[in-house]
């Protein structure tokens, strides 16, 4: 049954991934010394050829180079949306979040830095108005968080951002941590109710392992650069366990530094991707770990819902990689940190 319903979408996304940047990309751009350099390099990519063809890389403004770059994940899952089933657009529609998310994120960013705002959220446009209930042009004009609560009525998004705002604790963490919690709490219920079984397993095995993932990597910033008691740590972690039982999340909560908590994450069911690391890196660990499932997932179960979340996970992926690219060149890094940072 899986083999006939997906099919002719896993085919569609095996020819897609053709066209994502290679390793050998990676070090092409960490080789390059401007960000022009960047977009003349990407032009010569099928998956960006079209989106920058018109674009003159000497006079591209930085948020809209950006917006481009994401525009072309949006494209991707379009182009996906398109080819699914009913069935499979509930998963994408759930999927689909984590873009919300991410644009509220980076609008709530700008609002309580009172900069500017760094991506071209115009270039999301029209993939909001097809999938998405938030009134883009409104919210990203919003220049106060009233204005930004104002603009998400008759979204569940108003409820998350207005509690946070109503409370005595609401730096830009409260309210990306808010949104992430919401999501996954939403996107976990989803995996339950709506997916078929063969689908629920591996969605569940993605979505359990990033939970995990970050919370992980939450818990290791709040031991290693804040020294955070127990209490607050437990305030940062999304309340699902996927493979960390709540033995290990208290241990790690009560850790007394950094070392203490390796200690214990070398002993959870993640530790494997710990070993062998000269200088351990937890977050770039947890990189390679998601890496690593996502290649299981779509090795063991190609005729899936793993092909459209393997597929999206290395989009967005490249293009955050893009994005650092352009970044670090902008700010003149040397050549070998830049690869580093793609690595």
């Amino acid at each position: 049954m899986s083999l006939f319903r997906y099919s002719g979408l896993s085919t569609k996304v095996r020819a897609m991934s053709g066209k994502l940047l290679t390793q050998e990309d990676y070090q092409q751009l960490g080789s390059l010394s401007s960000v022009s350099e960047v977009i003349a390099f990407l032009k010569k990519k099928p998956s960006y050829a079209q989106l920058l063809e018109k674009e003159d890389e000497r006079s591209l403004h930085r948020g809209r180079a950006e917006g481009l770059i994401m525009q072309s994940l949006f494209m991707d899952f379009s182009r996906l949306y398109r080819f699914s089933s009913l069935d499979q657009r509930r998963f994408l529609d759930g999927f689909f979040m984590r873009y919300e998310i991410s644009c509220l994120n980076m609008i709530i960013r700008s609002i309580m830095t009172q900069g500017e705002r760094l991506v071209d959220t115009e270039e999301y446009r029209e993939v909001f108005e097809r999938h998405s209930q938030i009134p883009l042009a409104q919210a990203s004009s919003a220049d106060t968080m009233e204005s930004l609560i104002a603009a998400l009525s008759g979204t569940p998004y108003k409820k998350v951002i207005s509690d946070v705002y109503g409370s005595n604790s609401r730096e830009l963490f409260d309210y990306e941590l808010a949104l992430d919690v919401f999501f996954f709490d939403r996107f976990w219920k989803l995996i339950k109710k709506d997916l078929k079984e063969e689908d629920q397993e591996v969605i569940a095995r993605s979505v359990g392992t990033y939970i995990d993932a970050l919370n992980l990597t939450w818990v290791y910033r709040a031991k290693k650069y804040y020294r955070m008691s127990a209490a607050e740590v437990y305030a940062l972690i999304v309340p699902i366990h996927y493979r960390l039982t709540r033995e290990q999340v208290r241990q790690m909560a009560e850790a007394a530094d950094e070392n203490e908590l390796l200690a214990v994450v070398k002993n959870t069911k993640y530790g494997k991707y710990l070993d062998g690391e000269e200088q351990l890196n937890l977050e770039r660990c947890m990189e390679k770990m998601q890496e690593a499932v996502h290649s299981v997932l779509l090795r063991r179960k190609p005729y899936s819902a793993a092909c459209l979340d393997v597929y999206l996970y290395r989009k967005e992926r490249e293009a955050r990689k893009i994005i650092t690219a352009m970044e670090c060149v902008r700010y003149g890094l040397p050549s070998d940190k830049i690869r580093e940072y793609l690595a």
